[in-house]
Formats: C-alpha cells, sequence, structure tokens
C-alpha cells in the first residue's frame, strides 16, 4: 500500500462519521477520487484548510486494496479558490465548476486535459469582474472534451457550410444542422454564439476580450451546453436554475 503524491483539486468535502471527512477531489494524473481524510474535524495539523471545495492542493493518500475509497494521510494548500466567493453569483459559478467536474469526469480515469481547464477556469474566475465568460468557456471545453460537440461551422446532415446562417441544435441528436435539414423542437443557436464558441476553441481563456460578457450574452450558448451535459449526464444541474433565477 504505497504512499501517493498528487495535485489536486478539491471538488467537495463533507463530515463522514464523528470526526472524519468524505472529499471528493481532482488529480492531475489519476483522475477523480474519492478519499477518507481520518479525523480531520478534529485535528487540523495534517489537513489544515486544505480540504475546503475548490482548493488547489497537494495531497498524500493510500490506495487501499480491494476499497472503492483512497485514505487521505495529508494535504498542503497550494491555492485558495474559495476566495472568490465574494459574490452569490460568483459562489454559484464556482459552485458549478465542482458540479459539473463531478458528473462528467469519471471514477479514477486520467483527465489530465480537464484537470488543467478546471485551475484556468478557477483562476479566470477569482479576478475576473464577470463570471460568464469564464463559466461558458468552461462549460464548452468540458462538453468537447467529453465528445458531445459537433462541428460548428457544417450541417451534420448535408454538410453544407452553415456561415452566418442560425443553426438549428438538439442535445439528443448530437448534430448542428442548417435550416433545410433542421427537425421540430430544435433549438436555434446563431451565428454570433457559433463565433463566440469557436474563438474559445482556438484561443487561451486568458487570452479572450472579456468585453460585454453579461449575462445575456451567454445566455444561449449556455442553454446549449447545459441541455447537452443533463442529456448525456442524465441529471439536471442544481446550479443551474440557481445561477439564472439569482444572476
Amino acid at each position: 500500500m504505497p504512499l501517493v503524491e498528487s495535485e489536486a483539486v478539491v471538488l467537495r468535502s463533507s463530515n463522514f462519521g464523528e470526526a472524519d471527512k468524505l472529499v471528493n477531489f481532482l488529480t492531475r494524473g489519476l483522475g477523480r477520487l474519492r478519499g477518507v481524510a481520518p479525523n480531520a474535524r478534529r485535528s487540523r495539523r495534517r489537513f489544515g484548510a486544505a480540504l475546503e471545495p475548490l482548493s488547489y492542493v497537494r495531497v498524500w493518500f493510500f490506495e487501499r486494496e480491494h476499497h472503492h475509497l483512497v485514505r487521505l494521510s495529508e494535504s498542503e494548500l497550494i491555492e485558495a479558490f474559495y476566495d472568490a466567493r465574494g459574490q452569490y453569483e460568483r459562489s454559484l459559478a464556482l459552485n458549478q465548476i465542482a458540479e459539473l467536474a463531478d458528473l462528467m469526469l469519471p471514477e479514477r480515469e486520467p483527465a489530465e486535459r480537464a484537470f488543467r481547464l478546471v485551475l484556468v477556469t478557477l483562476a479566470a474566475l477569482k479576478r475576473a469582474e464577470s463570471v460568464w465568460l469564464p463559466l461558458t468557456y468552461f462549460q464548452l471545453w468540458m462538453v468537447r472534451l467529453a465528445g458531445w460537440l459537433p462541428a460548428l461551422e457544417e450541417c451534420s446532415r448535408c454538410r453544407r457550410p452553415l456561415g452566418d446562417e442560425k443553426a438549428y441544435v438538439s442535445p439528443a441528436t448530437g448534430r448542428f444542422l442548417c435550416g433545410r435539414c433542421r427537425q421540430a423542437g430544435m433549438r436555434v443557436l446563431s451565428p454570433s454564439s457559433r463565433v463566440a464558441a469557436a474563438a474559445m476553441l482556438a484561443s487561451p481563456l486568458e487570452k479572450l476580450d472579456a468585453a460585454g460578457w453579461d449575462r445575456r450574452r451567454a445566455a444561449e450558448l449556455q442553454a446549449y451546453l447545459l441541455d447537452v451535459i443533463e442529456y448525456h449526464g442524465e441529471r439536471k444541474l442544481v446550479t443551474r436554475e440557481l445561477l439564472y433565477e439569482k444572476a
């Protein structure tokens, strides 16, 4: 039972038993794991504040044979992103990062690109005036990494370039269709939303212009992306309703 050391982002932590904590965390090389931090609520010596949700930490843990949960030995705080929770809207955006990572990333499957995406997005949310560009960027790339995003520039059925046309989309079909091929009940995705998505896929988050990115501008693209996530995840997102209700 060797001791494993890894960088990680704590997604969630909760009380477990009389003195322990149950921790859901995303590691750089081993994927998403769950583990028990023994006596973490009684003694802060080994864990301190390094088990708070959305903390970037270094963790040491034991993989136990025939046990689903790892056993945390120690953690060290690298950066605390929960300090960014100065506004209710920002707090909900941060909670959505954790909710999507928990839903979309299977346990014990390496996901280094997703790990880097989480860190980049948390850093952007910590410094940004508005949550809407970083959050949309995160949603888009999570859908892309999951393999659920169709080609943005052409009709998935007839292969005709969409150009400045509206696209018609459906989470169930996973396709973008032109006006000629569209089917009843499909959601409209405007050319401006597709252009914004293409820019996010082509450039790092820190190089994108956040000017004008408010709730209204993000709404159409986010609605499509969250529909896709809920359809494939087979679950309604708790943070979706709260974020749009209060934003």
